[in-house]
């Protein structure tokens, strides 16, 4: 008995074999691989990383990896491994990747285009039958080019055949379009089915158009070059039933229609109104002397005249009305008589070119001026641009005593005035309500020295500027500080310390000093709770991220932390900046933690230290630290910290809320700070 099957080569069960289950289940793996086959590729060259259970391939010959030599074959993941089936002539897959279907053929998949075939009928969505072969209802068929362009081919046996495209309604043709019982080419109507009416046919020899059916009017005929220039033949005015027959003459000429508008190319005389609509006309073209009259009539009284030149321009043409000689040398006068000259709406400009113009007052934009203002506009705005290299809008007065100056407005009410006042001083007055004015700043003409009359305000920017010049003041709003560049130097003028000092850089430490008494040279023993603050003053902008102490005799389990509190307006400690992690007191030497704090220069900042236990620190002598005022009766002992107990096991007070009997006579901690 063989072992597999002769066409899909599945397992067979073998009389009296042990384990069945194995072979058959075998069989329904190789079923299930092979049976409705789709894969995902067939250009996937190795295997891909994480396949999924089920998923099939098509390997390509010049695969490597687990795929090395099983070019052609199908790759299936079953059970955690590849599985591989070697295809037979004539099975076909789908391939998802690209919706084709492929047919295997001597070790080859190929797309199943390549094997057309020949159906003797077709319906996509419809029926065929013996006369309509292929037939096809969709609500549109799409012929698209394989290339550069694409052809639809109607053909037909011999020239007394047919060959057209029929549109029907209701299966009943409406209109056939081609060549029908001849090679010329035609479009045919029919309203029922049955008669059809040439309406359009071109001669297949010369190339002639006919029109059997005439074309209805109005026919208008365009220029291709200009489609807007175009002629209208309309046969609306003639009476019913009429027909007109016209014969060109043998010459070329123009039409003449004697009842409407005419051009003529030579002069004639006309006892009726004339109208002239030719690219040029001239009316009154002597040399000598002469005088033209144009609606020069006298009007006798309670009639009324018009006068219409150059008013028939629509939309996009363009008018140019010339009045009076053009040539230079040439002289006259132009007058315009009436009370009032009015300029159409549509006037957009009122160009005089080099003439100068006069006039009493004047409104532009619908004012009106008057006697005091004699120039009145009305507009979003007002352009004075250069007529060279620059420009002068001059304001002159008669005298120094008198005033020359621009009055901001509103309603007509003064708000705001600038210019010369009396005595030449340039001034700048503001009002709130039109009558009382307040200086706001002067200019002295003798020494162009500026006052300031009011209070000066500076908006508060959110960082300094970069790079300011040498004499920029500024307002930092979001540190609070007032500045100044001098020297390319900024200089904070809210408390700028008068010490030398270097600046660290970054990652370097500096002593909390504000004196010069040298390095430490005492040492404090610690309390349960003690914390003892004392005044430091920064030099510059920085920003710190670790403080240090010096235990000088550590005690087991001993820890303290750093302080820092912001100063309030008399200078006290009051807001809590930063407490440090732990320092470790329990043995002696450098002691650092973590501390997060923004300094700002010129500003009074109070640092300290406070104790879990009774660790000693080292101190700073008495002249590196401030001395702290206050008291009420003179003393010979001068005092350094502010001291308080606060139980370790507590936060420190977020406002520390000054006391005057917390000052005390002890060397303040000697503490470390790093610049981040």
């Amino acid at each position: 008995m063989s072992e597999e099957t002769p066409l899909l080569n599945l397992p067979l069960i073998q009389p009296s074999q042990a384990q069945k289950h194995v072979t058959h289940n075998e069989a329904l793996r190789l079923l299930d691989i092979v049976v409705h086959l789709a894969v995902l590729d067939d250009d996937r060259t190795t295997p891909p990383a994480l396949p999924a259970e089920g998923d099939r391939h098509i390997i390509p010959p010049a695969a490597t990896g687990d795929w090395a030599g099983r070019g052609g074959q199908i790759a299936a993941f079953w059970g955690g491994a590849w599985a591989y089936v070697q295809p037979r002539n004539g099975w076909t897959a789908r391939l998802l990747s690209q919706s084709i279907t492929l047919v295997h053929s001597d070790g080859t998949w190929t797309a199943s285009a390549d094997y057309p075939e020949t159906v003797p009928r077709l319906g996509i969505a419809a029926t065929p039958d013996a006369v309509n072969r292929l037939s096809l209802a969709a609500p549109a068929s799409l012929f698209s080019h394989d290339g550069a362009g694409h052809q639809i081919k109607v053909n037909k046996n011999a020239p007394a055949d047919t060959a057209s495209l029929l549109f029907q309604t209701a299966w009943s043709g409406r209109a056939e379009l081609g060549l029908t019982g001849s090679d010329s080419f035609a479009l045919r109507i029919s309203a029922d089915g049955t008669a059809f009416a040439t309406a359009l046919a071109a001669d297949p020899a010369s190339g002639l158009l006919s029109v059997p059916q005439g074309i209805a009017a109005p026919v208008t005929l365009c220029d291709p070059a200009d489609p807007a220039r175009s002629a209208s033949l309309d046969l609306g005015a003639l009476p019913a039933g009429t027909a007109r027959s016209y014969t060109l003459p043998d010459i070329s000429s123009e039409f003449a229609v004697l009842g409407g508008s005419q051009t003529f190319t030579g002069p004639k005389t006309f006892a009726a109104p004339l109208t002239a609509t030719a690219p040029e006309a001239s009316l009154g073209t002597s040399t000598g002397n002469a005088t033209y009259g144009l609606g020069a009539g006298a009007t006798s009284g309670g009639n009324s005249k018009t006068v219409n030149i150059a008013t028939g321009g629509v939309a996009g043409s363009t008018t140019t009305l010339n009045l009076g000689p053009a040539q230079p040398g040439a002289t006259g006068a132009t007058l315009l008589h009436g009370t009032t000259v009015t300029l159409g709406p549509t006037v957009t400009d009122f160009d005089m070119g080099s003439a100068s113009a006069r006039a009493v007052a004047m409104g532009i934009g619908g004012a009106t001026g008057d006697a005091t203002n004699r120039l009145a506009v009305n507009t979003p705005a007002v352009l004075f641009n250069h007529a060279g290299a620059g420009i002068e809008a001059a304001l002159n007065k008669s005298a120094a005593a008198e005033s020359a100056r621009i009055a901001f407005k509103t309603a007509h009410s003064t708000r705001a005035q600038l210019g010369l006042e009396a005595g030449d001083t340039l001034a700048l007055k503001l009002s709130p309500d039109g009558a009382t004015f307040a200086t706001a700043l002067s200019v002295d003409p003798a020494t162009a020295r500026t006052t300031f009359a009011q209070p000066l305000v500076l908006q508060g920017q959110p960082a300094d500027p970069d790079s300011p010049a040498d004499g920029t003041v500024w307002y930092n709003g979001t540190t609070g500080q007032f500045s100044t560049r001098l020297g390319g130097q900024t200089v904070r003028l809210d408390g700028q310390a008068s010490i030398a000092w270097i600046i660290p850089n970054p990652g370097e430490v500096f002593p909390t000093t504000c004196g010069a008494g040298g390095g430490p040279t005492g040492t404090l023993q610690g309390a349960a709770g003690r914390t003892d603050l004392y005044p430091f003053l920064a030099r510059t902008d920085m920003v710190v991220d670790r403080i240090s102490a010096n235990c000088t005799a550590g005690v087991s389990l001993a820890v303290g932390r750093g302080l820092i509190y912001a100063a309030d307006a008399m200078g006290r400690p009051a807001t809590l900046i930063a407490e440090s992690g732990d320092l470790d007191l329990s043995i002696a030497g450098m002691k650092t933690a973590a501390i997060g704090a923004a300094l700002r220069q010129g500003r009074i900042y109070w640092v300290g230290f406070r104790h879990s236990s009774s660790a000693s620190i080292s101190t700073w002598p008495t002249t590196a630290t401030p001395d702290i005022n206050g008291g009420f009766a003179p003393s010979i002992t001068l005092r350094k910290v502010v001291r308080r107990t606060i139980p370790w096991t507590s936060a420190p007070p977020a406002i520390w809320n000054f006391a005057q009997a917390e000052v005390n006579a002890a060397n303040a901690p000697a503490l470390w700070l790093r610049m981040s």
